[in-house]
């Protein structure tokens, strides 16, 4: 762990630097039209549809306990919550307003206190004490878990109330982005902490540290506890679909940083181009080529881990904490080198020991 704390004291010394008047002439507003029309706004669009397809089966199921729907239900679960992926990093204006990755994905979930609370039907989860009885991770243990939803008209209504609430969650924030927040979005492309790249360039790297690499990878492998835990793995229940989880997540970071679109057919202003306009090398090559190249060798890592992360975890721990420190190279590189060369503060503190 000594180096991960060598690791800790020089990113905090670094969020120190940062939001000094950027002499450049790159195109912020260029960048940030491409962010929000060519990646975010169409990853809402799909997550929306994704989920509004998975709500029409869970009512239908609600109302009608067929097998034949069940199974449709089980298999669009998969689908939204990987869309999901691609739309979790962006948890600003309209998504951070309405909190919705608390609401939409904290994991493990607390089995016990959502029986408690479906068994009652006296609950509302609009309050962030229920951040671990709702979304995905409450659906997975819905759907996947040891209880018999055809037998628990508390739990099919349950499972009603939690699809409603994502739903109505991500059309209310997909509807922002395109009515107003897009616009004043692409119009705050100045360089102070409040602009859009800084504040977004902030959620960009916070997610790819703290949820990609430490909430699927590191937290399971016991990187912070000194023993796997097993069960903070996400998608626990159905629990072959957390690696997918992961790498769907992983791509859409690479996808962002290169400027690739969400379609992947365009490709854009980016955080890469801005620091190849700046020229940012160390002995010659490239700090985009170097992060880049690190995205590659994640994946790499982690082709030979279980589909199960839970497993994995137990079984593959090695490989689990490999793939934890090829993650942890390009934190240094994101949050260190290319937070600095852009003059952006890191707006988020350190807090789990890492």
């Amino acid at each position: 762990m000594l180096g991960a704390l060598m690791v800790l004291s020089l990113s905090c010394v670094e969020e120190d630097k940062g939001d000094a008047a950027v002499q450049d002439n790159f195109d912020r507003q260029a960048l940030l039209s491409f962010w929000a029309d060519e990646i975010i706004i169409p990853a809402y669009e799909n997550y929306s549809e994704e989920l509004g397809q998975f709500d029409s089966l869970v009512q239908s199921y609600r109302a009608k306990q067929l097998q034949s729907d069940l199974i449709a239900l089980k298999a669009q679960f998969q689908k939204a919550y990987i869309a999901w992926q691609w739309v979790s990093i962006y948890e600003i204006g309209p998504a951070e307003s309405r909190g919705l990755r608390n609401y939409s994905n904290v994991y493990p979930c607390d089995t016990a206190e959502l029986l408690g609370l479906a068994s009652s039907a006296n609950y509302n989860l609009s309050l962030p004490s229920t951040f671990d009885v709702q979304g995905w991770p409450a659906v997975d243990y819905l759907l996947f878990g040891p209880n018999d939803l055809s037998v628990s008209p508390e739990l099919r209504q349950y499972l009603s109330d939690l699809s409603q609430r994502l739903l109505n969650l991500s059309q209310a924030t997909l509807q922002d982005w395109k009515n107003s927040y897009r616009n004043s979005f692409v119009a705050n492309a100045g360089s102070s902490a409040d602009a859009s790249v800084n504040k977004l360039i902030n959620d960009f790297v916070y997610h790819y540290e703290k949820e990609l690499r430490a909430g699927k990878i590191g937290i399971p492998a016991g990187v912070f506890s000194g023993m796997p835990l097993s069960n903070r793995a996400e998608a626990y229940y159905n629990g072959d679909l957390s690696k997918q989880l992961f790498l769907e997540s992983l791509e859409a970071h690479r996808r962002f940083f290169s400027g690739l679109s969400y379609d992947s057919l365009n490709r854009g202003p980016s955080l890469k181009a801005y620091l190849d306009y700046l020229q940012i090398e160390e002995n010659g090559t490239l700090l985009s080529t170097r992060i880049e190249d690190q995205f590659d060798l994640v994946k790499q890592v982690a082709s030979s881990l279980d589909s199960n992360l839970a497993k994995a975890a137990t079984d593959q721990t090695t490989t689990m904490l490999q793939t934890f420190d090829a993650l942890q190279q390009n934190v240094i590189w994101m949050k260190v080198d290319m937070m600095q060369a852009l003059n952006v503060r890191v707006d988020y503190v350190d807090a789990d020991g890492d």
